[in-house]
């Protein structure tokens, strides 16, 4: 007996989540049109007519990726001090929770692909979220001077540098979750 097919409306979704489900169990080895075909139960032609190949796709990965990413770091909260933890924990948290989005998003470079102008803009739009976050301690002298842009890439890369080797299996501290709130409090009293 033959499995059906997904529906034609469905098949965005459908394809969306297997190429996450994929990434997170496989990693980018296991990233194949065919792979994601079939656990998605649609034809391998079904990804480029909808997403206009595997790039079309990684994009939409991405923008997905960095939509909710912004959403994770983005807790207005009256307390920078409390912005700011909160902000750190929440882009471990993503990190963490979504290993195949942040793997298409920073660990892996894929073949030929290039982000679109509209995945680039939705980057960068996260990183305008942790700018404002520095903005307003800044506001308060909770951060000091200089470029709320540069302390964000600071912030940023401290972050990611944590969250990519734990990813990686390479963290050697005996509480992770410490270390980490460590490095955030390291993070905001260096940046006053």
């Amino acid at each position: 007996m033959q499995k059906s097919r997904t529906p034609s409306l469905l098949i965005g979704a459908e394809v969306v989540g297997a190429a996450v489900a994929i990434l997170d169990v496989d990693g980018p080895d296991g990233f194949t049109v065919r792979a994601i075909a079939k656990r998605a139960n649609v034809a391998p032609m079904a990804i480029y007519n909808h997403f206009g190949g595997v790039s079309g796709l990684i994009d939409q990965l991405w923008i997905q990726g960095f939509s909710m990413l912004r959403e994770a770091i983005s807790h207005r909260n009256d307390d920078v001090d409390v912005e700011f933890m909160s902000a750190g924990l929440g882009y471990r948290r993503f990190a963490l929770d979504n290993r195949g989005l942040y793997t298409i998003m920073f660990l892996h470079q894929f073949r030929n692909y290039e982000p679109s102008p509209e995945s680039e803009l939705v980057a960068a739009g996260t990183f305008d979220a942790l700018v404002g976050i520095v903005e307003r301690a800044q506001s308060v002298n909770r951060v000091g001077g200089g470029s709320a842009s540069d302390a964000a890439q600071i912030i940023w890369s401290a972050c990611h540098g944590y969250v990519s080797l734990e990813l990686n299996r390479v963290n050697f501290a005996h509480d992770a979750n410490d270390a980490y709130l460590k490095l955030l409090e390291t993070l905001r009293r260096g940046l006053r």
